[in-house]
């Protein structure tokens, strides 16, 4: 009971601090299938979203990784789909269909109480398609525009593949869920992005935590590749 007085406490001191320093405009969430497979997982990700609705932060996506085996990586992701078109978040969804060719499935999740629970946080969630698939993409785009005349080959450059990523955002954080390796998910939009990893698991991730990763966060100095 005293240590949960504690730590509320140390959260609202903590809350007071972080406020007054730049936020990250940008966040990025990477997180496996097993985490938001039960329903704390996503309880917790509703939590995750209002955490950085109320600290100002303007966009957060989600990655969910999947099994990488065709049949099971299509059941994961229908099952996730269905799991997240309960919840009442906002949000543009993304997965692949079975050609391999990208699919983008925009979806407006249902309001409770006609309130948008995320209504200050641009979501998007991206369900096992990573950065790899991405680039290729992207590249098959334009390589389809040379063969048909509408792009010159001399003329690709890194904007015009960056204007064909799904992904327009550049994150200022990227947060790795109970894990310590990187997914391949935006590996070019995340160059210069601040990397944390944390040591619990997503479901058991207290505000408190969240507040300190963004405390973290604030503290370095980021310096863009230089």
């Amino acid at each position: 009971m005293l240590q949960r007085i504690y730590e509320r406490i140390y959260e609202y001191r903590l809350h007071s601090r972080v406020v007054k320093h730049n936020m990250p405009a940008g966040l990025t969430l990477v997180m496996t299938e097993s985490d938001i497979s039960t329903p704390d997982g996503i309880k917790k990700l509703r939590s995750f979203v209002l955490w950085c609705a109320e600290l100002g932060i303007e966009s957060l996506i989600v990655y969910i990784a999947v099994t990488m085996d065709d049949g099971l990586q299509n059941d994961t992701t229908s099952q996730i789909v269905d799991t997240l078109d309960k919840t009442d978040l906002i949000a543009r969804m993304y997965v692949r269909d079975d050609s391999g060719a990208r699919m983008i499935s925009t979806v407006a999740y249902s309001e409770v109480g006609g309130v948008d629970v995320n209504c200050r946080v641009k979501l998007d969630i991206s369900i096992g398609y990573g950065g790899k698939l991405e680039l290729t993409d992207a590249i098959k785009d334009i390589l389809k525009k040379v063969e048909s005349g509408k792009t010159d080959l001399n003329d690709i450059n890194t904007d015009m593949i960056e204007s064909h990523l799904v992904f327009k955002h550049k994150p200022d954080l990227v947060i790795r869920a109970g894990g310590k390796s990187l997914t391949d998910f935006l590996i070019w939009q995340t160059i210069y992005s601040e990397l944390y990893f944390t040591d619990v698991n997503f479901a058991k991730i207290r505000r408190l935590d969240f507040l300190r990763v963004i405390r973290d966060y604030q503290k370095r100095q980021r310096r863009y590749g230089r």
